[in-house]
């Protein structure tokens, strides 16, 4: 049994909590918020026998073995290396941290201590994704990717208004690569690995944030366009060609249909799991545990994939002119 306390009292920890529900060995222990009447309340929701308003509690509390960290991009280098130091282990929303410098020093921070830290980022703990990895060489030589994770922001609507909410913040680290450009880098990181180069472009709002943006990866034998974006709706179809045959592929994030369609026209679709919409983050709940459990490092080449993927979205952001807080690389 793990015991848990949660930072951040969003919609994403809701989803998070109520998939931990599917996970015998989660405990949730305590949550998280600086105002009092919130954190007792969402203590009370989810039936957390502890509260808290103080980071400093958490990190000093011996019923607590890890921290799932759900606030603001900006701020998850400093809420970790917090816990890290306290010897808590560490599952941190998407995108891990601002920038892949950050990223470096939780890892290092994580080692030193023995403890574990991850990225919760749901796509490839999903057992249908396994299935494209897996199906993938029937594809032949791959020449091309096509890669699209877009939606319409109801936060989007107020910024129209001139509210301006969390998504459409850069001093908060946000925006449409790092909210959503994040899933289809880290697919096709997971899938291809590291592009020779790469292009970028993106649409900007009125405050420097991007609302949509595209990146194309460059490999040894085939391209990688990536499309994401938080302020038009899309079908995010997807396909992956090669010189036999080409895959789509339904919900990037969360695969429900995948086919492929050979040279002749015959089609074959993948046998899928059938994991209903959100339960899927069940698994890298699950992941993270036996991580912890096992203690062997099996967490590392899920950080290097993460370091990666940031790395490619820094030297993006370079190419977009896209300044965050602490971008040692714009100096």
């Amino acid at each position: 049994m793990v015991r848990f306390a949660v930072v951040g009292t969003n919609f994403i920890t809701d989803y998070i909590l109520e998939a931990s529900k599917s996970c015998a060995d989660f405990q949730l222990m305590g949550v998280h918020s600086r105002k009092e009447t919130r954190a007792k309340e969402y203590a009370e929701k989810w039936g957390a026998p502890l509260w808290f308003t103080n980071l400093d509690d958490i990190a000093a509390c011996p019923q607590i073995d890890a921290v799932y960290i759900a606030t603001p991009n900006f701020c998850h280098k400093e809420y970790a290396l917090q816990m890290l130091h306290a010897n808590k282990h560490v599952l941190v929303e998407k995108s891990a941290a601002a920038n892949a410098h950050e990223w470096e020093e939780m890892i290092k921070t994580a080692k030193e201590h023995h403890v574990v830290i991850l990225e919760a980022l749901r796509t490839v703990f999903n057992p249908n994704f396994l299935r494209i990895q897996e199906a993938l060489p029937k594809l032949g030589v791959l020449r091309r990717a096509i890669l699209s994770c877009c939606s319409y922001s109801r936060r989007y609507d107020n910024f129209k208004k001139g509210i301006i909410e969390n998504a459409f913040i850069p001093e908060l680290a946000n925006g449409a690569l790092m909210d959503l450009g994040v899933y289809a880098v880290n697919f096709m990181t997971a899938l291809f690995g590291k592009p020779q180069g790469m292009t970028a472009s993106a649409v900007k709002l009125h405050n420097g944030i991007d609302g949509v943006g595209t990146i194309t990866a460059h490999y040894n034998t085939m391209l990688a366009t990536l499309f994401y974006g938080k302020i038009a709706p899309s079908a995010n179809y997807c396909e992956i060609q090669g010189e036999d045959a080409y895959m789509t592929i339904q919900g990037m994030n969360a695969p429900t249909k995948v086919n492929i369609t050979y040279r002749d026209g015959s089609l074959e679709e993948l046998p899928l799991e059938d994991i209903p919409f959100r339960k899927d983050l069940v698994y890298e709940i699950k992941a993270f545990i036996r991580m912890i459990q096992n203690n062997n490092g099996s967490e590392e080449p899920f950080n290097e994939r993460t370091l990666l993927s940031l790395q490619i979205m820094d030297h993006a952001r370079v190419l977009m002119d896209i300044h965050f807080p602490n971008d040692q690389f714009f100096d």
